[in-house]
């Protein structure tokens, strides 16, 4: 991810443009305020001297991005299970028997062929 001081308060600004933002000297005065704010918006920008440097978050906000994060092992053994299933038939085998028959030039042609057109030359 590029994190250069000038592309960082573009994707800064996307990211939080629709959190409410307050100072971190407001945000002692006002705790309450802020409780109210996180818990009715999931999370707030706080900011010093003017410059976003944190988030503040509800527990169910935190949790929902910890979990989107997390790679869903059950989908993908799933998706790993089906795969395999899927090498192990008939079909494949034939297949793979019929790649081993082949010449060199064969394999290679099927291989082109098998990706697809490439890129135009103009």
């Amino acid at each position: 991810m590029n994190d250069t001081p000038s592309s960082r308060p573009t994707a800064l600004e996307r990211l939080t443009r629709n959190l409410s933002s307050i100072s971190a000297t407001h945000l002692v005065a006002g705790m309450q305020k802020v409780t109210r704010a996180v818990m009715t918006q999931g999370a707030v920008v706080i900011t010093r001297h003017e410059q976003p440097t944190m988030v503040l978050m509800s527990v169910d906000h935190y949790m929902k991005l910890q979990q989107a994060a997390e790679p869903n092992l059950d989908a993908l053994t799933r998706q790993f299970d089906d795969m395999f299933a899927r090498m192990q038939g008939a079909q494949a085998a034939q297949a793979m028997a019929q790649a081993f028959d082949m010449t060199p030039r064969e394999l290679g042609k099927a291989a082109v062929h098998a990706a697809g057109p490439g890129p135009s030359s103009t």
